[in-house]
Formats: structure tokens, C-alpha cells, sequence
């Protein structure tokens, strides 16, 4: 029995270590984020509510740093449409695309299935959140290129297009 439990206890510490790091391996966070949302022919003022879940450096199995999921100030999620089956990439370099995880993404009613929340991933780069758009059904986003918006996590500011010509830009605050 003597040779036995240092290895029951290894065992043991090894499983309490990986489902630990795979339950804590984000941290989330809410923010109100009031600003002004700017379209080709309109603009005004706006507040949307945004989750920013960042993963943890052990989370190494994802390509992404983080998901940023919005919903506008009415509790609308934004959606587009797409096929909720279909192959989605990442091209992590010149020559390497990896395939997007799935992040648990909302998909519509029974009547509109083919609708999903639009949800933006994260690249950290310094003190920035870059964001970059989530793939469509067959699409491939490049992480190597700029990104559609960026949120700073010193002044707590949010930029991004929020569809073809439609801006937002604003400042966050931590929700309660």
C-alpha cells in the first residue's frame, strides 16, 4: 500500500490540475459601453453591453486570446446569417490556418436557424484588444492582418465597425 499512494496522490494532484486550468481558463468580464454609433447617411448616440471573455496563457489549445460578444442597448444581439455546420479558419501565419473553435455560438429561432450572433474574437497586443470579426460558414479570417476594431484596457475605449459603414466609438465601464 506504501507504493501505492505516492502514485494515487500524483495521479490525483495531475487530475485537480488539468480540470482546474480547464475551468479557470478564462476570465469574463461585463461592460456598459456608451458611445456614438456613426452610419453613412445617420449617427447618434448608443449604448451597447459587451462580455470580454480573455483566456488565460495556459489556454493554449485556441488560437484567439479572447471573445467579445455585444448586445445593443434595446437586448438585441447583433446576428448575420450563416450555416452553423460549416468549416471556419484562422490563418495564424503566412502559411498556417487553424480551424475556429466553437465558442458556443448563439444561433437564431427555428424560424431564422441560419441566423447567429456576430462576435468578434481577440488578438492581445500590449494594452489592446484587437478584434477581429468572427468566420462565416467556409470563411477564413487572417489574425496576421488588422483587425475590424480594438478595445484599450487602460482607457477602457471601444472602436469598431459594426457592419458595412457603421461605426461605433466609445468609452466602457465595468458592469455590476
Amino acid at each position: 500500500m506504501q507504493k501505492v499512494l505516492p502514485f494515487l496522490v500524483v495521479g490525483f494532484l495531475i487530475v485537480t490540475a488539468l480540470i482546474g486550468s480547464i475551468i479557470y481558463s478564462s476570465d469574463t468580464a461585463i461592460s456598459e459601453c456608451s458611445g456614438v454609433m456613426t452610419a453613412p447617411n445617420n449617427s447618434g448616440p448608443i449604448t451597447l453591453f459587451a462580455e470580454i471573455t480573455q483566456y488565460r496563457w495556459w489556454a493554449f489549445w485556441n488560437p484567439l486570446d479572447g471573445l467579445l460578444r455585444l448586445e445593443i442597448q434595446s437586448g438585441r444581439i447583433p446576428t448575420v446569417p450563416d450555416d452553423p455546420f460549416a468549416a471556419r479558419w484562422f490563418k495564424t501565419g503566412p502559411n498556417s490556418q487553424r480551424p475556429a473553435p466553437f465558442p458556443g455560438l448563439r444561433f437564431g429561432p427555428p424560424s431564422s436557424p441560419n441566423e447567429r450572433e456576430d462576435l468578434f474574437g481577440i488578438e492581445r497586443v500590449q494594452s489592446y484588444l484587437v478584434l477581429y470579426r468572427w468566420p462565416k460558414a467556409g470563411e477564413t479570417v487572417d489574425l496576421t492582418e488588422a483587425g475590424q476594431g480594438q478595445f484599450s484596457t487602460i482607457s477602457n475605449s471601444l472602436k469598431f465597425e459594426l457592419s458595412s459603414g457603421a461605426t461605433f466609438n466609445g468609452n466602457c465601464k465595468p458592469k455590476k
